[in-house]
Formats: C-alpha cells, sequence, structure tokens
C-alpha cells in the first residue's frame, strides 16, 4: 500500500484537503475583523466612505468562504482579488489575505501548488512595495511581507507534516489489525485442518475395527478390535492435548519433549498409518529415498498430517482387499504419492466428505512451496501426490 504522503502528492494540481471547521471560522473571523479595521481606519481620516476598499474586501470577504469549499478554488480567486487590492487604499486586510492563503495551501495542498500560490505570492509582495512612494518604505514592505509569507508557508508546511504523520499512523494500525486478523484466520484454518486430520483419522480407525469385528464375529476379532479402538482413542486424545498445549503453552504439556517431538516424525507416521492399513485388510508397501533426518521438524509434521488424511480416505473407501503404495522421496526437493486400488463395491459407501482433508492436503503442500493434485490415474487407482515441498 503506497503511503499517506504518496498519495496525497499524487492527488493533481487542484488536489487538496478539507480545513478544519473550527480553522475556517477561526480564520473567517480574522480576516472580518481585519477587514473591519481597515474600513474603520479610512472612515476616521477621510470625510467619505471608501467604495472602492469596501467592494474589494468584500470580493475578498467571499474568497474567504470559498475556503469552506475548497482552499485551491479559494488560492486562484484569491490572487486575482489581490491584484485588484493592489490599486485601493488598505493593505492590512490584503496582506492578512496573502499570508493566511499561503499557510493555508501550504497545509492542504499538494506540492506543485502551494509552491506555484507561494511565488505568486511573493510576486505580489513585490509589486505591492513597488507601488509606495518611498522606494524605502516600498522595499521595507516587500522584505517584512515576504517575511510573512514565508512563515505563514513554513508552519502550514509543519502542520501539513503533522497531518500527514497522523494518517500514515492511522493506516499503519489499520494495516496492522488487517494483517492481525489474517493471522487469526490462518490460524483457525490450520486449527481446523488439524482438529479434521486427528478427529477423521482416528474415528475412522475406530469405526473400521468395529465393523471388522461385527463381520467375523469371533472372540479374537473383537479382543483385536478393542485394542486397536484403544490405541486409535489414545493418540486421537494425545493429539488434542499437544493441539491445546500449542493454543495454551503456559498450562500445556512438554511440547518440547522426545516423545511428542517424534510423534509428528514422518517415519513414526509411516510405521503407524501403515499397520493400521494392514490390519484392516489392506496391503501395503513402503519406499522411501533420500534422508528423513535432512527434514525440519515443521515439514516433517506437514507431511505426517498428509499421510494421515491419504490413509484416512484408504481406510475409508478402499477396504478390505485393496492395495496401497506410499513412496517418499527426499532430494533437493520432497515428493509424497501415495496410491490405492479401489474396490468398486465400496466406493462412497456410508462415507459423507466435505473435501476438507485435500483442502487441508494442498495448503499444508503449499505453506512449503510444494503443489497438490489427486484423482484417478490412468491404471484406474486413486493416486494424491505431493510434488515440490521444501526440506526446511
Amino acid at each position: 500500500m503506497a503511503s499517506v504522503v504518496d498519495e496525497f502528492e499524487n492527488g493533481g494540481f487542484w488536489h487538496c484537503r478539507t480545513l478544519n471547521k473550527w480553522m475556517l471560522v477561526i480564520v473567517t473571523l480574522a480576516f472580518g475583523i481585519a477587514l473591519g479595521a481597515d474600513v474603520l481606519y479610512e472612515l476616521l481620516t477621510s470625510s467619505e466612505f471608501p467604495w472602492a476598499l469596501g467592494v474589494a474586501g468584500l470580493l475578498s470577504l467571499i474568497c474567504v468562504i470559498l475556503l469552506w469549499i475548497c482552499v485551491t478554488y479559494a488560492a486562484a480567486a484569491g490572487a486575482v482579488i489581490l491584484v485588484l487590492a493592489l490599486f485601493v487604499d488598505g493593505i492590512a486586510y490584503s496582506v492578512l489575505l496573502a499570508v493566511l492563503l499561503t499557510g493555508l495551501t501550504a497545509m492542504t495542498a499538494t506540492r506543485t501548488f502551494r509552491r506555484v500560490t507561494l511565488g505568486i505570492m511573493v510576486l505580489w509582495a513585490a509589486l505591492l512595495g513597488a507601488g509606495m512612494d518611498q522606494p524605502s518604505a516600498g522595499l521595507g514592505t516587500f522584505v517584512a511581507v515576504s517575511v510573512l509569507l514565508l512563515g505563514a508557508y513554513g508552519l502550514g508546511g509543519a502542520f501539513r507534516n503533522a497531518t500527514n504523520a497522523r494518517l500514515q499512523s492511522k493506516q499503519d494500525l489499520e494495516e496492522a489489525e488487517e494483517r492481525h486478523r489474517e493471522s487469526v484466520t490462518a490460524e483457525r484454518e490450520s486449527i481446523a485442518r488439524d482438529l479434521h486430520d486427528i478427529v477423521a483419522h482416528d474415528m475412522t480407525i475406530i469405526a473400521m475395527q468395529s465393523r471388522a469385528a461385527q463381520l467375523e464375529n469371533t472372540p479374537e476379532s473383537y479382543r483385536e478390535a478393542v485394542r486397536v479402538i484403544g490405541d486409535s482413542s489414545r493418540a486421537a486424545l494425545q493429539d488434542l492435548r499437544r493441539m491445546l498445549a500449542l493454543l495454551n503453552p503456559d498450562q500445556g504439556e512438554d511440547l518440547g519433549s522426545p516423545g511428542s517431538a517424534t510423534e509428528l516424525d514422518v517415519r513414526h507416521g509411516l510405521r503407524v498409518f501403515c499397520q493400521r492399513l494392514e490390519k484392516l485388510g489392506i496391503a501395503v508397501e513402503q519406499q522411501v529415498t533420500g534422508d528423513v533426518d535432512s527434514l525440519s521438524r515443521s515439514v516433517n509434521a506437514a507431511l505426517y498430517r498428509i499421510l494421515q488424511e491419504c490413509t484416512t480416505n484408504i481406510a475409508k473407501y478402499a477396504g478390505e482387499g485393496a492395495h496401497c503404495r506410499v513412496q517418499l522421496s527426499i532430494a533437493e526437493q520432497v515428493d509424497l504419492t501415495v496410491t490405492n486400488t479401489i474396490v468398486e463395491d465400496r466406493v462412497g459407501a456410508q462415507w459423507s466428505s466435505s473435501g476438507a482433508g485435500l483442502i487441508g492436503v494442498r495448503d499444508r503442500a503449499s505453506a512449503f512451496g510444494g503443489e497438490a493434485t489427486h484423482g484417478i490415474d490412468a491404471d484406474g487407482n486413486w493416486r494424491v501426490e505431493i510434488t515440490g515441498m521444501k526440506r526446511a
């Protein structure tokens, strides 16, 4: 996002900020008082009413009121009125008008306009001094008015810089709040993916073991099912505790302990998940090439969760008698391919899917620079392929 200064300066020649209402009231009153003082002075020193001064002052007052609409328009009108004011008596109101317009444009207008305005006002001060009878008085007037103009320009610039700083701080705060909202959303999505992976995998294994025990209907099958269900339940509970510890590290278990550090290791996942598939009657083939130890802990955890989701889907949809092949290749990049045959009479049977698991696979792979694809391959097998993941 562009800075506040860049956005403001790129606004165009006539672009300007709106003046504060209280400042507009003060400026209008100050100019009205200065104009009234000039008119009163002329009335006291002359027997006739200063009609030319009154008309010029009225036009100048209209110019000041125009500040309420747009500072740059008021400055353009004011420059014309100041030229007319050179030919009438009374200079207090015209000098004040020039100083006000210079300061206000320095405060609210873009760089080109405020510099042009300053140049015009200095030229007007030179013409004002040149029109005086005494050269010394004219020079003194020019110097004095120029100092006032430069002072007003500098003061207006200081206010402009303060406004830029305030608006920039506000923009930075809004950007920080937006980044915070995005990080909170991303964290929620990450937690949702982890919850899905934990619950979906272990509940699937529990359901499959229960069904297998019911079909075999033998004491041995029931004992094996109870054992696997107990193991899966404990694993799910431990994963949930680990997640709660991540959310509240001050009250959770020690995540730096060796046990919790290795449980999200992809080698541990290969061993546990493949054993569970084999107990469901699914033949599993593993192929690992490369140095697993070269993977960072975060990549290990991501591959663990990806493998967990893939094997959960195999348990759901492949069924007993299916064949699964897991290939993990670690070189400059990490590739993981999980392929399984499909048993026709079990495709989608009694299982609903939100697609959240495959979305989680894609997001985890993308987080480490990888790409995930899935679908039926040329041999009619279901294939999930992760390519191009970084090792760290």
